[in-house]
């Protein structure tokens, strides 16, 4: 029996097959990815809408919160069906940046006390 003969054009064809298979698991690992943080935020969006038609304390804020996961589970189904493409970083959560105000203030009212078995920092 005779084997099959081996050349550089039939390595370069290997090589080539082995690398569109390394590369389409790479874009389904990254779809199923996308498919995951989608099916995420659309669970998300409707836990946010139903606090929201519940309570009307957090009327505003829940539905606020239900269109930016709405917005992202809308951003990653696109991105599932195209996984090569690049997307855009995640924008900030509602109140976040709020947040990120009244932590700077506070920070600025508090001082760190002494550590223990220090004597307090004199004043001149």
């Amino acid at each position: 029996m005779r084997l099959p003969r081996f050349r550089v054009r039939t390595l370069m064809i290997a090589v080539g097959v082995v690398a569109l298979l390394i590369w389409g698991a790479m874009m389904a690992s990254q779809s199923y990815d996308y498919y995951r943080r989608a099916s995420e935020y659309g669970a998300n969006e409707r836990g946010w809408r139903e606090t929201a038609a519940r309570n009307h304390g957090w009327a505003k804020f829940g539905s606020q919160c239900a269109e930016y996961y709405a917005q992202l589970a809308g951003k990653y189904r696109r991105a599932m069906w195209r996984p090569w493409m690049p997307v855009a970083p995640d924008p900030h959560a509602p109140g976040f940046d709020q947040w990120i105000e009244q932590e700077g203030r506070a920070k600025e009212v508090a001082t760190d006390p002494p550590p223990p078995g220090l004597p307090p920092p004199q004043s001149q």
